[in-house]
């Protein structure tokens, strides 16, 4: 029996999970893959894939896992973008007629000096190409080719892809010569119409990830046993009554039984 995989959302680290969860916002980790992975046993994996990127680095764990396991098929369903774009690399890819891939150059945050700045830059320029293997691997492309349409956050549709060679057949049998889908100003408006939906994507900003954490670590302990708080609570107040009660006696207020 196939396994299925659903990459959904974004594409975050296994800590941040709960976070996304506590916003009912989906999101896929590297941990979601795995387990599946493991209850495979051999069967057939079929991804599916409809998410606008995230983690470069848990893209990674997850596009490697994939691509060791080897008995999988992948499906762009909806958007394949950023991160996603670099999963869906990892086996054999068919991609829906009204579907959508993106790929772009990494991204980061950084504060400092010029040195900060050339360094944080270096770095991206080698997660660039680190990232750009998927491409080539998969479609067989040179380094430069791959880098040169990363620098132009380029959008494809599931036509563009296949003669990339980034997929390897349009759903549903779809003529890839000619026809509807390959209409120049039916392809300009389908990809101005993802921009604009990307750009609309809802995202949770590292600002909130970080409250969110900083919150949890100032909250009482989850683990701890209400039983176990409220016997203290108990315990407390019955010593506070027994001292009480000892200085009424002292006063005379009270006779000793």
């Amino acid at each position: 029996m196939p396994v299925e995989i659903e990459v959904r959302g974004t594409i975050v680290p296994d800590g941040d999970k709960w976070i996304y969860d506590y916003f009912e916002q989906p999101c896929t980790t590297a941990a979601d893959i795995r387990n599946k992975i493991r209850s495979a046993n051999g069967d057939v994996l079929e991804v599916s894939v409809n998410s606008p990127g995230g983690d470069i680095f848990v893209a990674s764990e997850i596009y490697t896992a994939l691509k060791n396991y080897n008995n999988v098929k992948i499906k762009v369903t909806g958007l394949a973008a950023s991160a996603a774009s670099v999963i869906a690399m990892a086996g054999y890819c068919e991609m829906s007629p009204t579907a959508q891939m993106m790929v772009h150059n990494v991204w980061t945050c950084q504060s400092g000096d010029y040195r900060d700045m050339d360094s944080a830059s270096e770095s991206l320029k080698k997660a660039n190409r680190s990232i750009a293997n998927a491409y080539c691997v998969k479609s067989g492309m040179a380094m430069d080719a791959a880098l040169k349409m990363m620098d132009d956050t380029t959008w494809m549709t599931a036509q563009d892809a296949k003669a990339l060679g980034l997929v390897d057949k349009v759903l549903f049998d779809v003529d890839d010569e000619e026809g509807f889908y390959q209409n120049q100003l039916f392809n300009s408006v389908l990809k101005e119409n993802a921009k604009a939906m990307y750009a609309a994507i809802p995202r949770l900003s590292p600002g909130v990830i970080a409250k969110m954490k900083e919150s949890r670590e100032k909250a009482p302990d989850k683990n701890e046993n209400p039983e176990n708080k409220l016997k203290a609570l108990v315990d407390q107040n019955i010593e506070s009554a027994k001292a009480y009660l000892n200085y009424l006696k002292l006063k005379g207020n009270v006779k000793n039984d």
